[in-house]
Formats: C-alpha cells, sequence, structure tokens
C-alpha cells in the first residue's frame, strides 16, 4: 500500500512504534538503550528502552518518539548505523528509489537535534537487472560508510563520512568472493575492529528467484572495499528452510567471537571465527526477524520481528499459520534470545501494533508495520 506524503505526516508517530528497542548495562543482567529503528515511513524510531532478562516480558519502552528523514515515497529506510566513534551521528541509506529523482539516498543525522546533517542523492549502478530493493544493511569503517544493496546484481557502495562524497560501487561477481551461483539479496556489516566485513548471500533457483535457504558467507577485508578492492579472508554456509530462510540484517557480538543473523524465519548464532552455525533458533510462523543486536555483555540478542497478528474478529480464519491478507495486521515485535540457553525467552513486545490500530484503524485498510534495522545507543 504506498502512503501519499499528507498522510504519512499524520501517521509517523504509530509507524515510530513500529520497532526497535534494547538495552544495555545497567545493574546486574538489567539494560538500558536509546534505539534508533528504521522504518518504512520516512523515519527512524527513538526508542528508550530497559531489558530485564527475569520479568515475563523483557522489553520496556519506556519513551517513544521518532526522527524523520523525509517521506514515505522518498526515504522508506532498513538501514541505521551510528558511527563508531561519534555516537551522536547516525548514518543511514534508503531501501527504494525515489521517484522524484530516480535516485536513491544516503544521509546522515545529528541524533541530539534529530536534524538531517546530509543527504545526497545516490544513482543507481549501469546495468542492473533488478532495483525495486536498494540498500538494507550497512558496514563501516574508520573513514568510510558503507551500505550494501539488495539489488541484481547486488553490490557495497563506499562513502566518505566526512561529506559522503561516492568512492566506488564494489560487486563480487569475478572476484575471488564470486558467489557461484543464482542469489537473491545481499545483506551484511562489518566487524567491531572494523577490519573484517561479512557478506551474506542468498542462494536462489534462479537470479532473483526463490530462495532455496541456503546462506552463503564471505569474509572479506574492510580497508581493501575501502579502496574498491575484494580481498576474501574466509568463506562459509549456513543452511535453513528451504525457501523460507532468507538473510537480513545481523550483528556481531562485542567480543567479536559471534555474529547473530536475522533470517526470515531463524535466526543463526554463527561463530564468527570459522563462520560455522552454533545454533538455528526458530521464529513462530507468523514472524519474520530482520535484525538481530548482541547486548553489550554478549548475553543476550534482541531480535526485531514482524509478526502477523491475526484480527479478534476473524474467527472463520481456517489455516492459523496462513491468514488471509485481510484477517491480520503486521506488527513490529521484539524478543529477546539467550545466548547461553540457546532459545528465546518471555513474551515479545509489540512496538506498533496499538498505535496504528489507534490512528490508522484495525482491518485490511490499515498500515501494516514494516520495520527492519536498528543501532543504539547504550547507557
Amino acid at each position: 500500500m504506498k502512503i501519499s506524503k499528507k498522510g504519512m505526516i499524520s501517521t509517523l508517530a504509530a509507524t515510530a512504534l513500529t520497532m526497535g528497542l534494547v538495552a544495555t548495562s545497567a545493574a546486574s543482567d538489567t539494560y538500558e538503550v536509546t534505539y534508533y529503528v528504521a522504518g518504512m515511513g520516512g523515519h527512524f524510531a527513538k526508542a528508550e528502552c530497559v531489558i530485564d532478562p527475569s520479568a515475563e516480558t523483557p522489553i520496556t519502552v519506556k519513551k517513544l518518539t521518532k526522527v524523520d528523514i523525509g517521506y514515505s515515497d522518498t526515504h522508506p529506510v532498513h538501514d541505521a548505523r551510528i558511527d563508531y566513534k561519534d555516537r551522536d551521528t547516525m548514518f543511514w541509506s534508503t531501501y527504494h528509489v525515489d521517484p522524484e529523482t530516480g535516485m536513491t539516498h544516503v544521509g546522515k543525522t545529528d541524533l541530539k537535534t534529530g536534524e538531517v546533517i546530509q543527504d545526497v542523492d545516490v544513482p543507481l549502478a549501469e546495468n542492473l537487472l533488478h532495483s525495486s530493493h536498494m540498500y538494507c544493511a550497512s558496514g563501516q569503517t574508520e573513514d568510510y560508510f558503507m551500505p550494501i544493496t539488495m539489488t541484481s546484481p547486488a553490490y557495497i557502495s563506499v562513502f566518505s563520512k566526512k561529506d559522503l562524497t561516492f568512492q566506488h560501487n564494489v560487486f563480487l561477481e569475478g572476484t575471488a568472493a564470486d558467489p557461484k551461483v543464482p542469489y537473491k539479496f545481499f545483506h551484511g556489516t562489518t566487524s567491531p575492529d572494523m577490519k573484517k566485513m561479512l557478506i551474506t548471500i542468498n542462494e536462489s533457483d534462479t537470479a532473483f528467484g526463490n530462495g532455496v535457504g541456503r546462506l552463503h558467507l564471505k569474509m572479506l577485508d574492510a580497508k581493501a572495499l575501502e579502496h574498491g578492492n575484494v580481498k576474501l579472508l574466509a568463506s562459509g554456509v549456513a543452511d535453513g528452510n528451504k525457501k523460507s530462510s532468507i538473510s537480513f540484517r545481523q550483528y556481531w557480538s562485542n567480543d567479536s567471537s559471534m555474529i547473530a543473523n536475522a533470517t526470515g524465519d531463524v535466526m543463526f548464532l554463527l561463530d564468527a571465527n570459522t563462520l560455522e552455525t552454533i545454533d538455528t533458533e526458530t521464529m513462530g510462523t507468523l514472524e519474520e526477524t530482520h535484525d538481530a543486536m548482541f547486548t553489550p555483555d554478549d548475553k543476550y540478542v534482541v531480535a526485531t520481528s514482524r509478526t502477523k497478528v491475526i484480527y479478534a474478529d476473524h474467527k472463520d480464519v481456517k489455516d492459523m499459520d496462513h491468514p488471509g491478507p485481510a484477517q491480520y495486521n503486521m506488527d513490529g515485535q521484539l524478543k529477546l534470545y539467550d545466548v547461553q540457553a540457546k532459545k528465546f525467552i518471555g513474551k515479545a513486545t509489540s512496538v506498533c501494533l496499538a498505535c496504528h490500530d489507534e490512528q490508522l484503524g484495525s482491518g485490511a485498510d490499515g498500515v501494516h508495520a514494516v520495520l527492519c534495522g536498528l543501532d543504539g545507543n547504550f547507557k
């Protein structure tokens, strides 16, 4: 459903509830954080949260506002990337081509004021076969911001952090990291020391076709990417479920030993050194996870989930695992994963449906909440 600029302005607060929220260290195993969660409405939800893993519902939203970057038709966004040095600056890249310019946007925002510092138009790479999905994930080094596309073929763009000057687009085809399989979507991010970038590649039956549930992992040298070069450090494979397991965003643990990878119907916990699978945690049948971020002590992971919530008045749903489009609304929820126990714990936290229903009304004409990536500042 396309949302007009006028309609979007009236619903920004609702979609802000769309997502995001985690925590950082406070006392023992409780955490506090201000999270910035990307939404398709041209803004980020700014969520001040507390996590108490011992609580029945571990994640609590204490305050929720938003940070605007544009409109739903010009600035739909999946990507949040706070600068590792300057925690008051957040870089971002947009998910669709702006219909007004035929280009995408890459920008940075002052988190102290909520104001956009810079917003640049970015032409698409030449000879793309599919460009309906653009930037979603990203990495960074000290001087460069590196958003990653979901196009066909996919590529990594490199921008100077100082002034967002475009440096190069880096393709993997024809390099040591060539996927050598048909695929649909790249994602990835950099390690805490910013020396490595993991790229995740979803194998598909045909180029940009249906996924086959196999995730190819390519570990690249981040310094080489700064100069437009590809240096392969390691490769791996993670097997999920046919068609349903599609890699989206991910985070490294703070000690660089693990990677939490949001993969649609599963969340992979990966060994960051061997790229072998430590755990494959299945999401609910009505859930799809899109990002996964560790707490600062690496004891927990918060996963963002697009969750179908069946309307109470639709008791005629015959297949509860596959409701019709008029029988549910899409909610944005957060789930807490216990790394040591290797399982999700407690109840999920809804962060958008109540506000959407209140402002827009429930039912088929409501606007679904579409959350994706997040980043945060911990106290």
